[in-house]
Formats: structure tokens, sequence, C-alpha cells
């Protein structure tokens, strides 16, 4: 009669032990999935996961035997379209291309270009190692990111003047005079 008394208390203990056990786990990993989505500002969603529903889903999703086990080979079952919902059109992405973007390629036709994207690749690859860390640590401390990735944008492709006038006030704008001296010193050189 005491090893029944004695497996109960292990039992219990048991369950006492996974249950708290799961409930931290649930608990850090949904503080830790929000801190990692905060510099995203991705959207989080609005009620987490209740306990009740990860002990309810670790249940089904480890109880095999009731689930009628694993489908014959030669057997799998296809998805099954969901009827009950509407047909949504996909949502237009808002992330900026970045490689061969050709939003304004009429315009650009216009102009002649200055330096194409060729001869700059060659320029940038005559660069010392010394003058690409000075530039690219001078640009990316001083300009926002905003800046930045327009500058990129508009040097894929080519420079045209008009391009070429507009990278220049950019620079100008975030970078004191002795700092753009430099910059050009450097870029004037190759």
């Amino acid at each position: 009669m005491k090893w029944i008394g004695w497996l109960l208390k292990t039992i219990v203990t048991g369950i006492i032990v996974a249950g708290l056990t799961a409930a931290a786990t649930l608990y850090v990993l949904n503080a830790y999935v929000q801190e990692m989505l905060k510099p995203y500002e991705a959207i989080l969603p609005t009620k987490p996961i209740a306990f009740s529903e990860f002990v309810a889903k670790l249940w089904s999703g480890s109880n095999k035997v009731s689930g009628g086990g694993n489908p014959q080979a030669g057997k799998e079952r296809t998805p099954q379209p969901d009827t009950n919902k509407p047909v949504t059109q996909p949502q237009q992405d808002d992330a900026v291309a970045v490689w061969s973007q050709t939003g304004n390629s009429d315009a650009r036709e216009k102009e002649k270009v200055v330096m194409s994207a060729e001869q700059f690749q060659a320029k940038r690859e005559k660069l010392s190692e010394q003058d690409k860390t000075s530039v690219f640590t001078l640009l990316i401390s001083k300009l926002p990111e905003e800046e930045l990735q327009l500058i990129s944008t508009k040097l894929e492709d080519g420079l045209t003047a008009s391009e070429l006038k507009e990278i220049e006030k950019i620079v100008e704008q975030y970078l004191q005079p002795q700092e753009l001296a430099k910059l050009m010193e450097i870029v004037n050189k190759y």
C-alpha cells in the first residue's frame, strides 16, 4: 500500500513540474518573440496564446493514437480548399526593390548617362580598403537609411547628370564641409 502512495506522489509531482515547465517556457517564448519583432514593427497578436490553448495544442499534437495513426504509403491526403473563406487578392508588397529597379525608365532614356553601372563598379573596385572604409563609415554614420537607400537605387543603373546633382545635394545636406572635402578627395583620386 505504501508503494501506491509513493507512486501517486511521484506522478502528481511529475505533472506539476511538467505544467510549471510548460507555463514558464510559454511565457519566456512569448516575451522573446515579442522583443525580436519590435525592431521590425511587426504587428503582434492582440491576444497572446493562453496557457489552456497551449496545453490543448500540445496534447492534441502528441496524441497520435487517437488521430488514427499515419496514412498508408501511397494514400496521402491531399489538402482541400476551405470553401467557407472568401478568396482575397494578395496584398501589394511595400518592399523597395534594390537591384534592377527601373521605376521611371522613360525619363532616364531622355537623359544621358554620365556614369554607367559598370563604370561605377570598376571605380569601386579600384578603391583601396582604407578609402572604402572611410567612405563607408562616413556615409553610414551621417546619412539616414532612407537617403542611403535612395543613393543605392540611383547608382545601380548608372547615373545621369540630374541624379548626380541630386546625390550631391543629399550628401551636402548631411555632411560637414571638411567631411565633404574628404569624401570628394577620395572620389576624385580614382
